[in-house]
């Protein structure tokens, strides 16, 4: 057997291996597998362990795929209808949720020194919401389906939607060097446009050309169509200068209308199990534990933790009378996006060591956080 093969197969095994055995056993206890897969990357990682290369290039395409697949899962699992349900304190918890963390974090970063650039980078990285997370949550604690759960899932998407869009807008500014707002912008209503004419095209073409594929009856054509469909509109979204992700999000949201949307997710999430852990795995590998032990950094952490906390808490006021305490912990935790950011910012240069080692960890505690406060909340909501 060819030695490098070997090494390759090994290095998948320990990654799929440790990843579902850690989720295991933090599901025991309440707590996202995603923690265990970026633990998992950091003490592999070039700085303990040091078995892993998070600059592998097998592991950055393997990470690639995984993103594109979290993305397009994510467009999936987005239901458009519950927003418009609850769309009026969906949209104002939504909005307090996106301000709030994204003016204090900005700000803080300004007085850190750092540039304006980089300042509204750092507080937009903090405004998204996990939606699998606070979705997971609610079905957890059988309140999916009320109010509470209509506004905290709404609005976890509404703020998920803005963040890839502004991640569009810093997209567009590493091709067009120094900082211009006008690319910024452009590039965010681009991806609006592709999010929009992509739902309007799926309304109304995308049931009929699911139904034919479906007749073909051949083994695994839905999940190959539904795959090729997601990867067509990730290359369609570079070639016009956004992030991928936007383009594997747009094709997630076309198929939610398509007569076999339920059976494409329950194939997808199989792909999510299967390649999703090498981008959470990668992220943790290239974080620095060490640059946690300096008192700086430390401050820095700790009052980045407090924004990302507040900011969310005080979101809750867009919610009705009873339910604010509840939906405010319900948008608490960040996830995925947060976590495209962090190593999106890492990669081109954005973010330091340092503040991706805080970034990071942020959304580390914040997801630790949230189930152990949302429990009894959502109970007593219930």
């Amino acid at each position: 057997m060819d030695s490098g093969f070997a090494e390759i197969a090994l290095k998948v095994i320990v990654i799929l291996g440790g990843a579902k055995l850690l989720a295991v056993l933090l599901d025991r206890i309440g707590q996202s597998p995603v923690v265990g897969e970026l633990l998992l990357g950091m003490t592999l990682g070039p700085y303990l362990v040091g078995w892993l290369d998070p600059k592998s290039p097998i592991l950055a395409f393997l990470a690639e795929i995984g993103i594109i697949v979290l993305a397009f899962y994510l467009g999936l699992i987005a239901d458009l209808d519950r927003l418009l349900q609850a769309r009026k304190p969906a949209i104002r918890v939504a909005l307090l949720g996106m301000l709030l963390p994204l003016t204090l974090g900005a700000l803080y970063a300004r007085v850190l020194g750092l540039g304006w650039e980089t300042a509204l980078f750092l507080g937009t990285a903090l405004t998204a919401t996990s939606l699998v997370k606070s979705g997971h949550l609610l079905w957890e604690t059988k309140i999916l389906h009320t109010i509470t759960g209509s506004v905290i899932l709404g609005a976890a998407l509404l703020d998920d939607l803005i963040a890839l869009w502004l991640l569009a807008g810093f997209h567009a500014w590493l091709t067009a060097r120094p900082f211009q707002w006008a690319e910024f912008i452009f590039e965010g209503v681009l991806s609006l446009i592709l999010l929009g004419v992509s739902l309007a095209l799926s309304v109304r073409w995308a049931p009929h050309l699911f139904r034919i594929i479906e007749r073909l009856e051949t083994r695994g054509m839905l999940i190959v169509a539904a795959l090729v469909f997601c990867l067509a509109l990730a290359v369609l979204a570079e070639s016009l200068g956004l992030a991928v992700v936007v383009g594997a999000f747009a094709a997630g949201l076309m198929l939610e209308y398509v007569p076999q949307e339920r059976q494409i997710t329950r194939q997808v999430e199989t792909l999510v199990d299967l390649f999703v852990p090498f981008y959470f795995v990668k992220a943790g590998a290239l974080l620095n534990p060490f640059v946690l032990g300096q008192w700086g950094v430390l401050v820095n952490l700790f009052i980045l933790f407090s924004i990302a906390i507040v900011g969310k808490l005080l979101s809750g006021l867009g919610a009705q009378p009873g339910n604010r305490l509840a939906v405010g912990v319900g948008m608490m935790p960040r996830g995925e996006v947060g976590l495209i950011f962090a190593l999106f910012g890492l990669i081109n240069g954005i973010l330091t060591e340092e503040l991706y080692a805080i970034l990071v960890t942020v959304i580390i505690l914040t997801t630790i956080a949230t189930p152990l406060i949302l429990r009894p909340l959502l109970k007593r909501a219930s």
